[in-house]
């Protein structure tokens, strides 16, 4: 399998995390069965190749559209290839996404949603220009469209930029309280922005936010009682804690290390 990463274009820095390319070599390089946990963020995919499947809770299987959004996630979901595959996807920061939509990104929380619903005008006219055999050609392709796209739908960002930020700096740790006080909203207030800009509530953000950030560093509280790790991670007790942690995962922090087959989005 190749994979190929590529710093976004300068106007899109502040929107776009990164574009990643996945390829099979040759025609038996399947893509096995991987388990895709929340990561806090908005990512969009081209298959230039066959679509993944999707597997997600109670046996229920789909073929992913060729080219499609996928939202906050709040709980884990499985993939696996279903043929030759190649795809392009597009790694939003957690503040950036929006600002390419014109519907809330709320409209498609915990799902899929094929890019022919957001952008109707462009999608079959995308999916033809990248079948092209040289992958910078296709991610430049894809800039050029969203740049188009920010240039269509950039909103005024307001405080809710910074209180996403404050929340990803403070690894998902700040109180919402403070949150509130210190950008002079009600909870109400911040709720509605959150919802409209990043799809969740802030305490689901904040959640996904400290989950995200003790799956990557979880070496470094492996000599800590789960008590004093659920303390650390700003929960009241381990109950609590082990809850969430499974929510998100579908396994205790205990079954997590037994586990080779999680990959997230990096933090």
């Amino acid at each position: 399998m190749k994979y190929k990463e590529f710093e976004p274009k300068e106007s899109l820095s502040e929107y776009i995390q990164l574009i990643w390319i996945a390829e099979s070599e040759e025609k038996f390089d399947f893509y096995p069965k991987e388990k895709i946990l929340p990561d806090g963020i908005v990512e969009i995919v081209f298959h230039f190749k066959e679509s993944f499947i999707m597997h997600y809770g109670g046996g229920i299987k789909i073929k992913q559209p060729k080219a499609f959004a996928i939202s906050q996630m709040r709980k884990f979901i499985e993939i696996e290839s279903d043929g030759f595959i190649g795809f392009i996807s597009v790694r939003f920061y957690p503040w950036g996404a929006y600002h390419f939509f014109k519907n809330p990104i709320k409209d498609f929380l915990d799902k899929t949603i094929a890019l022919d619903k957001i952008w109707p005008n462009d999608y079959q006219r995308i999916l033809s220009e990248i079948e092209v055999s040289d992958n910078i050609q296709r991610v430049d392709i894809i800039q050029n469209f969203l740049i188009k796209v920010l240039n269509k739908y950039k909103k005024e960002t307001g405080n809710i930029d910074k209180a996403i930020k404050l929340i990803r700096e403070s690894k998902g740790t700040y109180s919402i309280d403070m949150l509130c006080k210190k950008l002079n909203l009600s909870y109400k207030q911040l709720e509605r922005q959150f919802s409209r800009t990043i799809g969740t509530t802030p305490k689901v953000f904040s959640k996904t936010t400290r989950f995200l950030n003790l799956c990557h560093h979880l070496k470094d509280f492996e000599n800590k009682t789960m008590s004093q790790l659920a303390l650390d991670m700003g929960y009241f007790d381990q109950a609590h804690f082990i809850k969430d942690f499974k929510a998100f995962s579908g396994l205790t922090p205990r079954d997590y290390y037994k586990q080779n087959n999680v990959s997230f989005a990096d933090f």
